[in-house]
């Protein structure tokens, strides 16, 4: 009778899919158990999930849920991680046995990642709920000491933006980020607009509301569109302010 949970080689195949269980005397009955360990010891750990994928897609074709599918799997590699630590260390064996423990413990660690039954033991899921509560627990500490921080640039009031100047007040930010000063350099440096809009949707508000972000995002945009007030483009008879230096002025 074929395993219910392994795909396993046939007789004197000598071209079996690499994930394939058996030898080419094929798989004896009863031994699949022991033949899918093999497997594990062979197989490198970038394969383990196709590898499990393999058989599950076996013996889900058989009616095996992928619930009881795993908890199948990972009760045999339980008991085999349990059955070599048990071993003597002295064997002669020794070597071999701490390779194949250690190939083990990496596929349990693999298939700890794909248990959303908890079906493993309760004393396993304990310690890893104490580790989590204690993860988030730091994690708490540190975001509350960054929203302290940020909390520091926070305004009770946001400065308005007057009439129907959003555009204007648009343009003299864009002057301001291609001002150079006398020797040459520029007056603002930044590889990127994203300071700019982010600045005034945070601290401007206009026409008694928050600006949107991406409202502020297209008159940054490098891609012209339609002169409109969401537009790239910043309406002439918007433009009624002109920076320039102060030297210029006396010339």
């Amino acid at each position: 009778m074929p395993s219910t949970y392994f795909n396993c080689r046939k007789a004197f195949d000598f071209r079996p899919h690499p994930y394939q269980v058996g030898t080419f005397l094929g798989s004896r009955r009863g031994y699949e158990d022991n033949l899918f360990l093999v497997k594990i010891y062979e197989i490198q750990a970038a394969q383990f999930a196709s590898f499990y994928d393999f058989h599950f897609t076996y013996a889900r074709e058989n009616k095996v849920s992928d619930k009881d599918f795993f908890k199948y799997i990972w009760d045999i590699v339980a008991v085999r991680i349990a059955h070599l630590k048990r071993r003597d260390p002295f064997s002669s064996y020794r070597e071999q046995n701490q390779k194949r423990l250690h190939q083990l413990t990496l596929f349990q660690t693999f298939l700890r990642e794909m248990d959303k039954w908890n079906l493993r033991p309760i004393e396993e899921l304990l310690e890893q709920k104490e580790l989590l509560i204690t993860q988030q627990q730091e994690q708490i500490v540190e975001l509350q000491s960054k929203l302290r921080v940020l909390q520091e640039y926070d305004v009770a009031v946001k400065a308005m933006v007057q009439d129907d100047h959003l555009p204007t007040f648009i343009d003299l930010i864009q002057q301001m980020r291609s001002l150079q000063l006398p020797n040459g350099r520029n007056l603002l440096r930044s590889d990127h607009e994203s300071p700019y809009y982010k600045m005034l949707a945070k601290y401007f508000s206009y026409e008694g509301k928050d600006i949107p972000v991406d409202t502020l995002r297209n008159y940054f945009g490098k891609k012209a569109r339609e002169d409109s007030r969401k537009g790239v483009a910043i309406p002439q008879d918007k433009k009624i302010f002109h920076i320039v230096l102060r030297e210029d002025i006396t010339k």
